[in-house]
């Protein structure tokens, strides 16, 4: 029996993914061609709403970019979203906020600035930045998402926003694997990983926290880490 958490069908946003393998020639072109974005100018609902408009969970803004800067294709990402932006209003000028106000700020802004480079969300996702530079699979590899287990038995496809998102990136032998706690509260899943690369008792360390290591285990015919996460936590795993 499958856990309520996991699912053996792929969403259709899995299945999107699934389909560029026949779009693209290689998975180096996505990073050539296909731009990617949680939210712009342009793109806004009706009324104009930004992504984190009234959320009150802000470090989802973390997984949103972070899945970006993770994930196939060309991040872009939309200015103020890294400062915690959340305009929004019955039209465009509420989520055209001013980063730097001069002469021209609106609503009150004139003059004032409102980058600031130690907030909470902007340092968390320059460090995503920052692993995505050094780790050449987060930017050319191939994509895969994993199935994930409560028990290490039963494994699927998450079913919806309070599951746990894993999928792994893979360039040549190397296996990075992205991890998200989707939900509001913390989560411990085992999480698929590629059988050759990821051997049993390989270990892997969090890229965005050294200090946490997960052991590759067998689980039936398959390997798979076990993840304990935070709400709203993203770790990136790589072997040691």
């Amino acid at each position: 029996m499958i856990p309520r958490q996991a699912s053996s069908r792929m969403t259709g946003s899995g299945r999107r993914y699934e389909r560029f393998r026949d779009l693209y020639t290689d998975h180096g072109e996505s990073g050539r061609y296909f731009v990617t974005f949680v939210d712009n100018h342009d793109q806004m609902s009706r009324p104009y709403r930004r992504f984190m408009h009234g959320n009150p969970f802000p470090a989802q803004a973390v997984l949103a970019v972070g899945y970006l800067l993770t994930s196939q294709g060309i991040p872009c990402i939309y200015y103020g979203t890294e400062q915690g932006f959340d305009g929004g209003g019955d039209n465009d000028s509420y989520v055209r906020e001013c980063m730097f106000g001069g002469r021209w700020g609106a609503f009150d802004s004139t003059g004032r600035h409102f980058f600031n480079p130690a907030h909470p969300l902007y340092l968390t996702i320059s460090r995503v930045a920052s692993i995505r530079k050094g780790e050449p699979a987060l930017r050319y590899g191939r994509q895969y998402f994993r199935e994930i287990s409560g028990n290490g038995i039963d494994f699927g496809y998450p079913l919806d926003g309070e599951c746990m998102l894993a999928y792994s990136r893979i360039l040549d032998t190397t296996e990075i694997l992205i991890t998200m706690n989707l939900g509001g509260r913390e989560r411990s899943d085992h999480v698929t990983v590629d059988f050759n690369l990821s051997s049993a008792g390989k270990k892997m360390k969090n890229l965005m926290d050294p200090g946490k290591v997960v052991t590759v285990e067998r689980r039936g015919k398959r390997n798979a880490v076990h993840v304990q996460l935070k709400r709203h936590e993203m770790a990136i795993w790589k072997a040691m």
